[in-house]
């Protein structure tokens, strides 16, 4: 029996009989995603269900939806919040499409139409009205540019082109939108944002914190961070998860399971420095049993 078997055998026992979140916690713990992905193709193959919704609707609970999202793709991953965040139109949509290429884009549009009959493009533009839906949609017309060697003189003329406007344009007048924050690369959006510095004397991802509110500021956040610096991003959507009233568990999962394999030591360092705060301690004060283990397993990565 190879491991992979083993392990989705163990797991279908203790989902449907003993319902033990402790054996499965062990498995994830010793197994990375290109593991785990094996493991829930070999257990829908063998069992003819999904180990996710297994996980899901057997185990429950806040550990339930958090196990089961790290035996997901990639893709599975994207879309399974990609629909979430139609369905509520808040910003789960913008953080699955704002960091992803043309190519990705392409492959979610497709896929997403394939298995729920509906056209992406036409429900972005339903649950997101005006110039917030139109620049969603407006992510795969255009590519972004990849330069690693920005030209000075045209990202001051940007610069000049956002300090000129009312940072309402920048989302209401297309062309800026298009042009500056969905055509231009990583590095010219961070040489853009220091000439705004010395033009303005404001910090360009401050002007949209303190200048624009709702989802518009939500679309504007989600593209520069996720493009700039990530990091910085989700190490504020978990401070904002666990503080305040009550846990956002939902998101605390979503950003866990998206990044513990990716950045999430850079996660903990901006955490501490922005916040003063331990990011384990944090969890510890806000968490229980199982759900704990796993977020502080996650977060540790």
């Amino acid at each position: 029996m190879s491991l992979i078997s083993k392990y989705a055998e163990i797991l279908h026992e203790n989902i449907n009989d003993k319902k033990n979140e402790d054996s499965i916690l062990e498995i994830i713990t010793k197994t990375d995603l290109k593991t785990r992905i094996q493991i829930s193709q070999y257990y829908k193959a063998t069992y003819n269900n999904s180990l996710f919704d297994d996980i899901f609707s057997k185990i429950g609970g806040d550990f339930g939806y958090c196990a089961g999202q790290l035996f997901l793709s990639p893709l599975e991953f994207c879309l399974h919040h990609l629909k979430k965040g139609l369905d509520k139109s808040n910003e789960c949509t913008m953080e699955q499409l704002t960091s992803k290429t043309n190519e990705e884009l392409k492959l979610i549009e497709d896929t997403f139409n394939k298995m729920t009959g509906k056209d992406l493009k036409k429900e972005i533009l339903k649950a997101y009205k005006g110039s917030v839906g139109n620049n969603l949609v407006n992510l795969w017309e255009i590519k972004r540019i990849i330069n690693t060697n920005p030209d000075g003189k045209e990202c001051e003329n940007y610069a000049n082109i956002l300090a000129k406007n009312n940072p309402k344009n920048w989302i209401e007048d297309e062309n800026i939108f298009k042009s500056i924050f969905i055509q231009r690369s990583p590095e010219e959006l961070i040489l853009i944002a220091r000439y705004y510095l010395k033009i303005t004397g404001k910090n360009l991802l401050d002007d949209i914190e303190n200048k624009l509110g709702g989802i518009a500021r939500l679309l504007l956040k989600e593209i520069l961070f996720n493009n700039i610096i990530p990091q910085e991003l989700f190490a504020e959507k978990i401070y904002l998860s666990i503080k305040g009233l009550g846990t956002d568990e939902e998101m605390l999962s979503r950003v866990l399971v998206s990044r513990c394999e990716l950045d999430m030591a850079e996660i903990r360092d901006i955490y501490k420095k922005k916040y003063n705060n331990d990011l384990k301690e944090d969890i510890i004060g806000d968490t229980s049993g199982a759900y704990q283990k796993l977020c502080i397993f996650l977060s540790e990565k």
